[in-house]
C-alpha cells in the first residue's frame, strides 16, 4: 500500500507527526473551511490530466459506480485510438521506429480514475473499491495520507448575564474580551485522505 506525502508540513513536529491541538476556551467555537481541490478534469481531456471523483459521505453509490464507468470508457476508447495510431505508423515505416514507440506506449503507466474522499467518506470510497476490485476488467490500488486543512476560530458573542456566584458582569465582559483578542484567527489541522485508484486491466 503506497503512502501520499502530507500535503503541509505547517503544524508538525520535528519527528513528522501533526502536532496535537490545543483545547479551545468556552468562548470560542470552530468552523470548518471547505477542502480545496483542483478543477475536475473533463472526461475527454488528455491522459496527462487526472481523472478524480471526489466522494462524500452523501455521495450515492450507484451515481458514483456510473461517473467512474464513464471516465473508464473514454479512457478504454483513447487507449485504443492511441496504439491504432501508432500501428498505421509502423505501416507507412520502416518499423524499428515504430516498434521502439509501441513499447514505450505499453510501459507507461496506465491511465485510472481516482476516487479521493477524506473522514468520514473514506469508507464510502473503500467500499466503491472492493466493488470495482469484484469487476473482471478492473483492478485497484488504495492510496492513504494526510492533507493539512484550515479551521476558522471564531468568538462566541458575550451576553449580560446576572452574576449568580457575585460576579460583576463588566468584569466578566472584560475577561472575555481579553480571552478572544488573545485567540487566533484561524489553525491548522491534519485529515487522513484515502485514494483508491481504478484502473482496466
Amino acid at each position: 500500500m503506497e503512502t501520499l506525502p502530507a500535503a503541509s508540513e505547517v503544524g508538525q513536529n520535528p519527528k513528522g507527526k501533526p502536532k496535537k491541538l490545543t483545547r479551545l476556551p468556552d468562548c470560542a467555537r470552530i468552523e470548518k473551511r471547505p477542502l480545496l481541490h483542483p478543477v475536475i478534469s473533463s472526461p475527454y481531456s488528455s491522459a496527462q490530466n487526472q481523472k478524480a471523483v471526489y466522494i462524500s459521505s452523501k455521495t450515492p453509490f450507484i451515481s458514483a459506480v456510473k461517473r467512474v464507468r464513464a471516465l473508464l470508457k473514454q479512457i478504454e476508447k483513447r487507449s485504443t485510438q492511441s496504439h491504432t495510431a501508432t500501428k498505421q505508423r509502423k505501416a507507412h515505416s520502416n518499423g524499428v521506429t515504430d516498434i521502439a514507440a509501441m513499447a514505450a506506449v505499453d510501459e507507461k503507466d496506465p491511465e485510472e480514475v481516482v476516487l479521493k474522499a477524506t473522514g468520514k467518506a473514506i469508507e464510502k470510497a473503500l467500499n466503491l473499491g472492493l466493488f470495482f476490485q469484484g469487476q473482471e476488467d478492473c483492478k485497484v490500488r488504495i492510496r492513504t495520507g494526510s492533507v493539512a486543512a484550515i479551521d476558522d476560530i471564531v468568538p462566541i458573542g458575550t451576553h449580560e448575564q446576572t452574576g449568580m456566584d457575585g460576579v460583576d458582569d463588566q468584569a466578566r465582559n472584560e475577561d472575555s474580551k481579553n480571552i478572544n483578542e488573545a485567540l487566533p484567527e484561524t489553525r491548522i489541522r491534519h485529515t487522513s485522505v484515502v485514494e483508491v485508484a481504478i484502473i482496466l486491466r
